[in-house]
Formats: structure tokens, sequence, C-alpha cells
């Protein structure tokens, strides 16, 4: 899939989809959520070599957990895999886990498959997807 192709005909909101999760980690047994959301306290920016970036999500309980929500509207292969693989060293680096948010559906095809391949192409492993 090309990042120029349509996820789907509604696409994900991606503030939503932060909102959602925001609400649902607590519930799924993660604690000390931040969200890129007015009115919660923001992740921190983790800052790479080359372009710094803030995660969609972070939960500190069990473990550090670094959520980026992906609607693949507009995104870039490049700065796709420059989140990612900074997310995912961070990750390494706390011994937390890297986590991604897709549409069920991307172009007609399972979220959960596109996020796979992606993370393959960029190289990159993911610690869990949440398809919504």
């Amino acid at each position: 899939m090309l990042a120029s192709e349509s996820v789907s005909d509604r696409g994900l909101d991606r503030e939503a989809a932060i909102r959602l999760m925001a609400e649902a980690l607590p519930l799924a047994g993660y604690g000390e959520v931040r969200a890129d959301l007015p009115g919660w306290e923001a992740p921190e920016v983790i800052h790479g070599a080359q372009k710094d970036h803030r995660p969609s999500l972070f939960a500190r309980l069990p473990r550090p957990v670094y959520l980026d929500v992906v609607t693949l509207h507009g995104a870039s292969l490049d700065d796709l895999a420059s989140r990612w693989q900074l997310f995912a060293s961070a990750a390494e680096l706390t011994n937390g886990e890297f986590h991604v948010i897709v549409p069920r559906w991307v172009a007609g095809r399972d979220g959960r498959q596109v996020a796979k391949q992606l993370a393959d192409l960029v190289g990159v492993r993911i610690g869990y997807i949440w398809a919504i």
C-alpha cells in the first residue's frame, strides 16, 4: 500500500482515536496515561538524532508503552519510519513496548496486516496493534 492511497471511505480521526484510547487504556490495566490532547498531560517529546516526535499516547504502567495513532491520510513513509523507529527505540531503551493504533480497514484490507507490512518495511517491531 502506498501512503497516498486512501485509508477508507470514513478514515480515522486522529483526535477521536487518541481520546478513545486514553479512556480505554486504564480499563485495560494501563496506568499513568498521557495523551496528546487538550486537557490531558501530554506525553514527553522523544528526541531523535534527526527529528523529534511526541507519541500520541504514553502509559507508564505496567511498563512504559509508547503509542502512535496512524491515520495514514497524508502520511509519508519517511515520516512514519522516523516516528516508528524513534518510538520503537525509546521503548527498547526503557524496557517498554511500542504500540500502534490503526483503522480497522485500510483501502479494503485489514489494518493490522497493513501495519505489520509497514513495520517490516521500516524495520521496527510493534508490540501490539490496536485496530479501531
